[in-house]
């Protein structure tokens, strides 16, 4: 059992006035005693034999009980740590340490439109509508400076700043105006605080990361934000792109047709391009 859970348990044995003990993540027996109690406290709202179960099935029914107190579906209440109850524990943990539950994450469905008619992201179809890639030290694609209306720290040296975005002719008004609209939006101070100044790059000559093709950042079609709290294998629950905070960020990139591999795969929440998937 997880020893963050047994925490939780003995902080709310605690706050029920059935536990004396420390709070020390150990199920020891001033734990299983007060969790005894607990229990038949709620005996109506467990199976008529629970109390042949295990100590730490008892522990686990009682993490059950407490997570549909909060309004947190943990399944039955069986004593059974399965993967109903894992993401109820990880829901509650949010809940308690945020004071709000984590987002409802696969309910998202990001904007499905294409209004400039950008390609699908194969090879072929970003060769047909773009043209070659580029290559380090030899072709380069027909790319133009946007002006960025907030000031851009570069995310690996914060040091050096820019005001200019380098990405292909083809995508460069939609940019520009997608990036307007994010700073009326959210203004200086909002754009400071959600770290959407943390700027990683667009055009890059280069494979995919784990691939042979050609990234869509050869096209200069793809732009990376903030990769430190978006990394590349993170999925939503670390990715700081995936919070509630962004859901208009990703509007005004979704509203142009734009894409993000966080919302879409849930992986690689830094990077939005302009090529469909």
């Amino acid at each position: 059992m997880k020893k963050s859970a047994v925490y939780i348990i003995q902080a709310r044995l605690k706050e029920l006035g059935h536990y004396t003990g420390a709070i020390d993540g150990e199920r020891g027996p001033l734990t299983h005693a007060a969790v005894l109690k607990a229990l038949q406290a709620r005996a109506g709202d467990l199976p008529t034999a629970w109390q042949e179960w295990s100590d730490k099935r008892q522990a686990i029914a009682f993490l059950q009980l407490f997570c549909h107190d909060k309004g947190i579906n943990a399944g039955t209440i069986d004593g059974w740590w399965g993967p109903q109850t894992d993401f109820a524990f990880d829901s509650l943990q949010t809940l308690l340490e945020t004071g709000s539950p984590p987002d409802d994450w696969r309910d998202l469905e990001p904007l499905d439109v294409n209004p400039h008619h950008w390609p699908r992201q194969t090879q072929s179809a970003l060769t047909t509508f773009y043209g070659p890639h580029g290559e380090k030290d030899g072709f380069t694609p027909p790319l133009i400076r946007v002006e960025c209306p907030w000031e851009l720290k570069i995310a690996w040296n914060q040091n050096q700043k820019t005001r200019r975005i380098a990405c292909h002719e083809k995508v460069a008004d939609s940019l520009g105006r997608t990036l307007t609209r994010i700073h009326t939006h959210y203004g200086e101070a909002e754009i400071d605080r959600l770290r959407l100044n943390l700027y990683g790059g667009s055009y890059n000559p280069r494979k995919m990361r784990g691939g042979s093709n050609w990234s869509t950042h050869s096209w200069g079609i793809a732009l990376d934000w903030d990769p430190e709290h978006n990394q590349l294998k993170w999925m939503h629950d670390q990715a700081s792109l995936a919070s509630s905070d962004y859901d208009d960020w990703w509007r005004f990139w979704e509203e142009e047709g734009w894409v993000s591999l966080g919302r879409s795969r849930n992986f690689d929440w830094m990077h939005v391009q302009a090529a469909k998937l």
